[in-house]
């Protein structure tokens, strides 16, 4: 099935999180994919959570790295940069998601890239962007999370701040990424030139935080975390609540499915009770509507509340561990996480596609590439040079 990006070369400098999964969505809907890394160890993703007895791989770095090819180039090397320069007008887009100033630093910016390729899309994630107070410093996806507000609003009230524990801001990042890349192709089908596109895990910090900021406005000015309670406890019930078999996560939005909810726990007179009539009576009693869902709860194993509650049209979902999670029937039928036969890995769970397009999924079209595996295939498709060339490249460590 053609795809959208069929016809887009991307060169791809990214490593661990952020812009690796930018580039992933990107090959899903088809672009071809460089991989360009440092020769010997690779990128930084392959050393973090390697495999036992595996050089250069790693569960990371498999599950980030479907659908690309892999080439080494030591770009701090004359020879390297001369290669990579012939490699921009053969290219329509190079992502990277260094620190601030590392390619111009390189001699390798966005202002020499586009003296070699006019159509060029530069794309560029940092950690706060290209300008404002807080450009040149350092950033992790933890540091962003404290940075936006996202850790002062989780936790327990009595509590610290707690952060999420996957790295939400860094994928977060990488999806705004992706999206200014495609945004960017468009406008140069229009205009017929190429453009920089730069964007920041703390400029993609601020999309989750909008119930919060909006809470905030709402009460005033004021804002304490509720643990798995809504913002400010807007609504009640709410919450996370103990199952027979483990916990299970359950709100109501309105009177029609608290009613409802009340039925389903066999006390329909809770209903009409004025401590728990409106939302507005629940809020202000919402620890006796909270052990009253428990004790419902508790007798039941949670996947049954579920399948009741979806019933009744009640919003609830069960708490997974992750084992249940890379095991979820409804997440492998729609092949979100699929298995599959790595060449030096052996059988792995990645990352499929999330998009499905004319009914159809977009499939994993390779497994992840052991490092500067096309080396010899990308250089002379693209370059023209020989095998002898490539061995000098060798000899030399450039790539």
């Amino acid at each position: 099935m053609p795809r959208a990006l069929d016809d887009i070369r991307i060169l791809d400098l990214t490593h661990v999180v952020n812009g690796p999964y930018a580039t992933l969505m990107l090959s899903f809907l088809g672009a071809d994919i460089i991989k360009l890394e440092p020769p010997g160890q690779g990128e930084k993703a392959r050393s973090l959570l390697p495999l036992r007895d595996v050089a250069h791989e790693s569960f990371l770095f498999i599950m980030l790295n479907s659908n690309k090819r892999s080439i080494t180039l030591n770009l701090k090397t004359g020879r390297g940069k001369t290669l990579f320069l012939q490699l921009i007008p053969r290219v329509d887009v190079v992502v990277e998601n260094f620190a601030l100033g590392v390619m111009d630093k390189l001699g390798l910016g966005y202002e020499v890239l586009r003296q070699h390729n006019p159509r060029l899309v530069y794309a560029a994630s940092t950690g706060y962007g290209r300008n404002g107070p807080y450009s040149n410093y350092p950033a992790f996806d933890s540091i962003i999370q404290a940075m936006s507000g996202l850790m002062s609003s989780t936790g327990e009230p009595d509590g610290p701040p707690m952060k999420a524990g996957p790295p939400v801001m860094d994928v977060l990042g990488g999806i705004h990424l992706a999206t200014g890349v495609i945004a960017a192709l468009r406008q140069r089908d229009r205009t017929g030139q190429g453009l920089f596109v730069e964007t920041s895990l703390y400029d993609a910090a601020l999309g989750p935080m909008i119930a919060q900021i909006s809470s905030f406005l709402s009460y005033g000015g004021t804002y304490r975390r509720e643990g798995n309670a809504s913002p400010n406890r807007r609504i009640s019930p709410y919450n996370c609540y103990p199952a027979k078999d483990g916990h299970i996560f359950l709100l109501t939005l309105d009177e029609p499915r608290w009613r409802a909810l009340c039925r389903l726990m066999a006390c329909p007179e809770l209903a009409d009770d004025p401590r728990f009539a409106t939302n507005r009576a629940r809020r202000q009693h919402a620890a006796e509507v909270d052990a009253l869902v428990s004790a419902w709860t508790l007798r039941h194993p949670k996947h049954d509340i579920m399948e009741r509650c979806s019933a009744a049209d009640i919003t609830c979902g069960v708490v997974k561990d992750i084992g249940e999670l890379i095991t979820d029937p409804h997440i492998r039928a729609r092949g979100r996480l699929q298995d599959i036969k790595h060449p030096t890995a052996g059988q792995m769970t990645v990352l499929g596609s999330p998009w499905w397009i004319d009914e159809r999924p977009l499939g994993i079209d390779a497994p992840s590439p052991s490092l500067g595996q096309h080396n010899e295939q990308v250089y002379t498709e693209l370059l023209g040079l020989s095998a002898q060339e490539l061995a000098q490249l060798r000899d030399q460590q450039v790539i």
